[in-house]
């Protein structure tokens, strides 16, 4: 992916000094190309990683930009030139949704200007107007580049990340600044205000509901293996995503099974549990295998630059994303990913909606888990300053029970929807931005048939990854005799053979898990909140915490967030630390403002 940021001023000059200073900033890691594109009041500027795919076409009058790889589903690739034919009609159109992982901007003077991102908004964009000046770009921290942008605090944005652990409703944390919705283009047209129309949706049905089982699982097949297909090119080299677990085995399989021969890298020690299934599907592959280790004596620089480039909106948990695309730089320039895939086919997250006591789903339910990741309603009110949010937390509640009653007309279709307009868009597909700084991602989820096909599905097949590992067994038997992670310390392979289990009583459950002092599993790991890395970005943020009781209240902050020295004592490693490094991520973004925002607190209106 690139850094972009794009201005159109009316005032040329002071357009030009936006795009000097921000030239200085836009390659926000080393190594990055720098690209400019100007036409008009409009100029475009961006740093992307060396080879990274895109293109640009100029005309006499207009200008158009790619950034990555779209397709459509039977017209081909597209490039910059033909995006400027489909976008072109700002007044009247919202131009067409490509498959892939892409953003793109066409403009003309006398029409306006589009910009777009792939269907689930996956790739960021943001965008601030104000009369005739309109940014936009990857980032909100580019903006501030510009002399008439002003940073404001904006209450809502840090409520929905809060109560989620992401963004909510395109509220981010600076006044004015939203986030361009997920399946959503922008359009803009001068002397008008920036519009966001509906380019893609997420389609739910019940076309699939009377088929049998054996039928699903042939549609999910021909699905996922024709998103590949799209995607990628047996002309060309790949690098993958390998952990231990279940979707980027599977797709392991079908690029195999395409001609493909990707290198794989896992991420982690040679001592884990992950990485020890992820080496025997390599090898039984044939595949080459890297691995790599988490630096955890860099997380405090990770917190820093999660928090500055993407403001918390994705949440803080993935910060050790930052140092996955040095390790990309030595692998070919793209790299598949699995990231998403099970929110599609395989979700476990329809289930939150589901009681086992009551018997049935409801809205109660899967905001419960969602918020697991957060911070409780009621103790948030306590610990916001109702001076500044008054009754914001009661108004946000609200409107995300709207948003997911919208969704569909049966619960396990609102709660597939809404998690891969939410969850997995920013938590787990936000790992991509990162990522795109060392290769380009490729993400075959982002398919525009593969999504229709699995919204067509009863739960019964696509909750709890039933039609997956069917899929699975099926069609890649032999990847499904290995040892699969579950992020747990149960490694059993979906069809074990003999000798495994074998093997297995013999050693004993409890010589398997034993007794390594060491933690084995790979996630628990990188996300302990007392690990090495976490106490180091906790002791960084104890100077900034000051900063933030003009938000909070002091007492119930120290409730929540323990000093630097203090030993969390978390149930869940994982999901109870969550909703605590949103508040450290907020921390890390306020470190640096505090003069100007403790300046700007001001009481809350309430949301129209």
């Amino acid at each position: 992916m690139a850094n972009f940021v794009l201005v159109i001023d009316s005032d040329r000059q002071r357009g030009r000094y936006f795009v000097e200073n921000a030239a200085t900033q836009v390659a926000l890691v080393d190594g990055l190309v720098t690209q400019t594109c100007q036409c008009g009041d409009f100029t475009a500027i961006w740093a992307a990683a060396e080879g990274a795919p895109g293109s640009i076409s100029k005309t006499a009058t207009g200008a158009a930009i790619l950034w990555g790889e779209a397709t459509r589903n039977q017209a081909g690739d597209i490039d910059a030139e033909r995006l400027a034919q489909l976008w072109g009609d700002v007044a009247q159109s919202s131009g067409q949704a490509f498959n892939g992982f892409y953003a793109g901007a066409v403009y003309e003077p006398e029409g306006g200007l589009m910009v777009g991102a792939d269907l689930l908004g996956t790739f960021p964009v943001y965008y601030w107007q104000d009369q005739n000046l309109l940014l936009v770009g990857s980032s909100p921290e580019l903006f501030k580049a510009h002399p008439a942008f002003r940073e404001e605090f904006n209450p809502v944005g840090l409520v929905g990340i809060l109560l989620t652990m992401h963004m909510f409703n395109g509220e981010t944390l600076l006044k004015g600044v939203k986030r361009l919705g997920a399946g959503r283009v922008l359009c803009w047209q001068k002397g008008k205000v920036v519009q966001e129309r509906v380019q893609f949706q997420l389609k739910v049905s019940s076309d699939h509901f009377s088929l049998p089982f054996s039928a699903h699982v042939d549609l999910l097949d021909q699905a996922i293996s024709t998103a590949v297909a799209r995607q990628t090119d047996t002309t060309l080299d790949y690098s993958l995503l390998l952990s231990g677990g279940l979707d980027s085995r599977m797709l392991a399989g079908y690029l195999t099974e395409k001609g493909i021969k990707p290198k794989a890298l896992t991420l982690g020690d040679p001592s884990d549990q992950e990485m020890n299934c992820a080496k025997r599907v390599a090898k039984t592959l044939g595949l080459k295998h890297q691995s790599e280790g988490i630096r955890f004596e860099n997380y405090a620089q990770y917190a820093q630059h999660q928090a500055r480039w993407e403001q918390v909106v994705n949440g803080f948990n993935t910060i050790m994303s930052w140092g996955g695309y040095t390790s990309l730089r030595t692998l070919p320039p793209r790299v598949v990913m699995g990231h998403m895939l099970d929110g599609a086919v395989g979700t476990s997250n329809i289930s939150w909606a589901y009681s086992p006591e009551q018997k049935k789903m409801s809205y109660e339910r899967f905001f419960e888990k969602i918020n697991a990741w957060g911070i409780h309603p009621d103790l948030l009110k306590r610990l916001l300053r109702k001076e500044i949010f008054g009754e914001l937390v009661d108004e946000t509640l609200e409107k995300i029970k709207v948003d997911y009653h919208s969704c569909a007309d049966i619960d396990s279709q609102r709660a597939w929807s809404f998690n891969l307009r939410h969850r997995q868009r920013f938590h787990v597909g936000g790992a991509a931005w990162a990522f795109s700084f060392g290769a380009w991602p490729v993400l075959p989820v982002l398919d525009h048939d593969l999504l229709t096909t699995a919204g067509a599905m009863p739960a019964a097949t696509i909750a709890e990854r039933r039609g997956q590992i069917e899929l699975m067994c099926r069609r890649f038997p032999v990847l499904a005799s290995l040892p699969l992670d579950r992020n747990t310390a149960n490694t059993t392979p979906l069809m074990p053979r003999l000798r495994y289990l074998l093997k297995s009583y013999t050693l004993g459950r409890v010589n398997r898990l034993a007794v390594s002092k060491k933690e084995r599993r790979y996630y628990v790991r990188v996300y302990d909140l007392n690990g090495a890395g976490w106490s180091s970005v906790r002791r960084e943020a104890e100077g900034f915490r000051e900063a933030t009781l003009s938000f909070f209240n002091r007492d119930v902050l120290k409730e929540i967030l323990l000093p630097a020295e203090t030993r969390f004592c978390l149930q869940n490693e994982i999901i109870d630390a969550s909703g605590i490094k949103s508040l450290l991520g907020f921390t890390f973004w306020l470190g640096g403002r505090s003069d100007l925002f403790e300046r700007q607190s001001t009481p809350v209106v309430k949301q129209a």
